[in-house]
C-alpha cells in the first residue's frame, strides 16, 4: 500500500543531522572525558557525565535503522532495490573507511605498527567478533586505536541481512512484529551470556555484538513503519504517551545499575530503554516547531551531523600515539584541569578539521557516483540523497 504521509526516505529532515551530530558529540565525550584527568572537583562532576556517552552509538543506530528501514520500505518494489541499496551504502560507508585502512598500513614502518593476523577481521567489518576474541586487536600498538570500530561493523552486518528480510516479509504490521520479536531474542540472549560467562567478558559481548545491541537499530525500524502507517499527528500523539515511560525505564536503570554499560541493569533492561527513548526523540524531531525538532536544528549541531561519519572514524584513531600531548599540555600551563580542558577541545578541533577536509576534499568524490544508482520511482517523488544515516 502507498503510504499515506509524505515520503520521509524522499526528504531531507535537518533535525535528524541535528541529532546526528549529537549522537557523535556524546561518544567523543566519553572518550576523552574520561581521559583528561582533571582534578577539579566541579570539571570531574561533569566529565562523569562522559561516562554516559556511549549512548550516543545507540541514538547512531536507531537513526540508522529508521533511516535505512525507511528507504528500504520505499523502494522494495521497485527496480534494481538490491544493487541500488548496496551500491550506494558501499560509495558512503567504503571509500573512508578502506582508505584509512590502507594509509595505516602504509604508515607502519614509521609508526613501527605492530599488525597481528587477526587484524585482517576489520577487512570485512568483523573486527567487533574479533576484538571480543582477542582484546588486542583493539589497537594497533603502539600508534592506533580501533576501539571505535565496532559499532560500524555491527551497522554493516546490519545492512547485510536486513534489506532482505523486508523484501521477503510483505506486511508492514509482520514487520513490525519480527522488530519486536527479534529485539526479546537479544534480550534473551543477554541474559544467557551473563549467566553463562564471566561477568566481564559477558558485558564486552553484549555490548559489541549485533544479536545482542541491536535494539536501536530494531526500534529504529520499527519508528520507520510507523510513519508509513499512522499519521504523523496520531503517531506523535502516542509518541508523547510513552516518552514518560521510556525515559523514567531509563533513568531507574541508571540509579539501579550506574550509567556505564558494564552493569547488569544496563545490559539487561537499559538497552531496549535506550532503544525506546531515542525512538521516541526522532519521532518528535520529525513535527516542524516541536522542541526536538528545534533543538536537532541547531546550526552547530547540523554542521557536525553533516561530517559525523568521518568525524567517528577519525576522533580517537591515533589516540595512543597523541596521549603525550596531554601530561604536555598539563605541565606547559601547570594545572591538570586547564591541561585537561584543552587537550579535550585540541582534539575536537582536530577531528573536526581532519573530517570537514576529507569529506569535501575526498568523500565527496566518491558521493557524486551515487547518482549511477539513483532510485527510479513509479509512484512518487523519491529523493535519493536522503538517505545517509552516518
Amino acid at each position: 500500500m502507498a503510504n499515506r504521509e509524505a515520503r520521509f526516505s524522499a526528504r531531507h529532515i535537518a533535525s535528524l543531522d541535528g541529532l546526528r551530530g549529537l549522537a557523535f558529540l556524546m561518544v567523543f565525550c566519553r572518550h576523552y572525558g574520561m581521559t583528561s584527568h582533571a582534578g577539579n572537583i566541579w570539571i570531574r562532576s561533569a566529565f562523569y557525565l562522559c561516562f554516559g556517552g556511549w549512548m550516543g552509538v545507540d541514538l547512531f543506530f536507531v537513526l540508522s535503522g529508521f533511516l535505512i528501514t525507511g528507504i528500504l520500505l520505499d523502494t522494495r518494489e521497485l527496480p534494481g532495490y538490491f544493487t541500488n541499496f548496496y551500491a550506494r551504502r558501499a560509495l558512503r560507508i567504503f571509500p573512508l573507511y578502506y582508505t584509512v585502512l590502507a594509509v595505516l598500513f602504509l604508515m607502519t614502518p614509521w609508526l613501527h605498527l605492530e599488525w597481528h593476523t587477526g587484524h585482517l577481521a576489520y577487512l570485512f567489518y568483523a573486527g567487533n567478533i574479533a576484538s571480543n576474541l582477542d582484546p588486542d586487536l583493539v589497537s594497533v600498538r603502539p600508534a592506533v586505536s580501533l576501539l571505535h570500530l565496532w559499532s560500524l561493523a555491527v551497522e554493516e552486518q546490519f545492512y547485510l541481512v536486513w534489506p532482505l528480510l523486508v523484501m521477503l516479509v510483505a506486511s508492514r504490521r509482520r514487520l513490525a512484529w519480527i522488530c519486536g520479536g527479534l529485539s526479546v531474542g537479544g534480550l534473551i540472549l543477554r541474559i544467557g551470556l551473563l549467566l553463562c560467562m564471566p561477568r566481564g567478558s559477558a558485558y564486552e559481548w553484549c555490548y559489541a555484538q549485533l544479536p545482542t545491541h541491536m535494539d536501536g537499530l530494531l526500534f529504529g525500524a520499527l519508528g520507520a513503519i510507523c510513519v508509513r502507517t499512522i499519521p504523523l499527528e496520531q503517531l506523535l500523539v502516542l509518541t508523547k504517551k510513552v516518552v514518560p515511560f521510556a525515559l523514567a525505564s531509563l533513568l531507574i536503570v541508571i540509579v539501579w545499575g550506574g550509567i556505564d554499560f558494564h552493569s547488569v541493569p544496563m545490559i539487561v533492561f537499559g538497552f531496549p530503554a535506550l532503544a525506546g527513548t531515542f525512538t521516541c526523540t526522532v519521532l518528535l524531531a520529525l513535527k516542524p516547531g516541536g522542541a526536538v525538532n528545534r533543538i536537532g536544528s541547531l546550526s552547530g549541531l547540523r554542521f557536525v551531523g553533516r561530517y559525523s561519519y568521518g568525524m567517528y572514524v577519525y576522533h580517537i584513531l591515533f589516540w595512543p600515539a597523541l596521549s603525550g600531548v596531554l601530561r604536555w599540555l598539563q605541565s606547559r600551563l601547570h594545572s591538570v584541569t586547564l591541561g585537561g580542558v584543552c587537550f579535550v577541545l585540541l582534539m575536537l578541533a582536530a577531528t573536526t578539521v581532519t573530517a570537514v577536509v576529507s569529506f569535501e576534499l575526498y568523500e565527496k568524490q566518491w558521493l557524486r557516483l551515487k547518482g549511477r544508482f539513483a532510485y527510479q520511482s513509479r509512484r512518487s517523488n523519491l529523493r535519493p540523497d536522503a538517505e545517509s544515516p552516518r
